[in-house]
């Protein structure tokens, strides 16, 4: 019996072809990780170190900022040995033209510290579980299973539930969105199916979208919604387990997908995509006044040169040096977005 979960399900109606690609055929990715992800990941894995310090000590900013960037480091070689055991063509892959490596480095770093001064000393809830398992039933016979992971669970004075997901992502979601983003609230399901919690503990749900000042997005399901929510994923399984043929779904999220190099349709939209905004684009300004020159916190030489975070002395690694792309200026989605460049 397949257990599933929510990105297994999102993948196939995102793109029948990558749901066969990653999780019936299990074929391995053809392409580098994706710097968006690799940023994640290492953001996470910060978090996870603040959190599982907090209950004896609060670390200071200079130490979670230097944990972020050891990290990155470290993984960031682990990625280069990989290109070259596989003959990937690129270390990380990225997708939107003009970045490098070293821009998400210290967009992630930004991330750390704005998240660390925003909510010291990390008093809002005691943490009860970091990367907590839950697994629960969507039907009473125990028919159709999920799983997933939670980034943090913490509990308030008030005996509230909070169930905390971090994201790293240009796009936060309106509180309307909140009503159909459904991960968070199937957690809250496995956490009613857990013995240690029940269905009568009060949940709420907590997205942190860290490049943003007010960061928090917050929503709750009642009974209802969540007797709906298993009712609608029971019949997404449903249609999963029917299908016979997994066509692709060409999208604006080819460009990111880890199969593009093998599937013709999506490099077929991307290219055509890429060529239409081509025709249609306007000049870009690019500035070279002083007060927004490009500098790069690594010296020509590659070696580390010293720079603020925070008042903190931080030293990029020396594995990012490389020749530095002339940027757009950046223009903010939401009026509180961190100035990323």
């Amino acid at each position: 019996m397949t257990i599933y979960s929510y990105s297994r399900i999102n993948t196939y109606f995102t793109c029948p072809a990558q749901f066969q690609f990653r999780y019936l055929e299990k074929r391995p990715s053809p392409v580098a990780e994706g710097i968006e992800l690799f940023l994640g990941s290492r953001f996470h894995e910060t978090m996870e170190f603040l959190y599982h310090q907090v209950p004896k000590r609060i670390p200071t900013v200079n130490e979670m900022v230097d944990y972020f960037r050891n990290h990155w480091e470290k993984h960031w070689q682990q990625s280069l040995q990989k290109q070259k055991d596989k003959n990937f063509k690129e270390t990380l892959r990225i997708v939107n033209e003009g970045q490098s490596a070293e821009d998400y480095f210290q967009k992630g770093l930004l991330f750390v510290e704005n998240y660390y001064h925003q909510y010291h000393p990390f008093d809002q809830d005691k943490t009860e579980g970091i990367e907590l398992r839950v697994a629960f039933d969507l039907d009473s016979q125990g028919q159709y299973k999920m799983q997933g992971f939670i980034d943090r669970l913490g509990r308030d004075d008030e005996g509230t539930l909070w169930i905390h997901d971090y994201k790293t992502s240009s796009r936060k979601i309106s509180q309307e969105d909140v009503k159909t983003e459904d991960q968070l609230a199937l957690y809250q399901i496995g956490l009613s199916q857990n013995p240690k919690y029940g269905a009568k503990e009060k949940i709420k749900l907590i997205w942190h979208f860290v490049a943003f000042e007010k960061d928090q997005v917050i929503g709750e399901r009642n009974p209802k919604e969540i007797g709906w929510l298993k009712e609608k994923y029971v019949a997404k399984i449903q249609t999963i387990e029917k299908a016979k043929s997994f066509p692709t779904k060409p999208g604006v999220l080819c460009g990111w997908c880890e199969f593009l190099t093998v599937c013709k349709d999506g490099l077929s939209f991307v290219d055509n995509r890429k060529k239409q905004r081509e025709k249609t684009a306007l000049p870009v300004e690019i500035s070279s006044s002083p007060g927004n020159a490009e500098v790069s916190p690594l010296s020509p030489s590659g070696g580390p040169q010293e720079g603020p975070v925070g008042g903190a002395k931080v030293s990029a690694p020396a594995v990012l040096a490389a020749p530095m792309k002339k940027r757009r200026n950046f223009s903010p989605v939401s009026p509180d977005q961190l100035p990323l460049f």
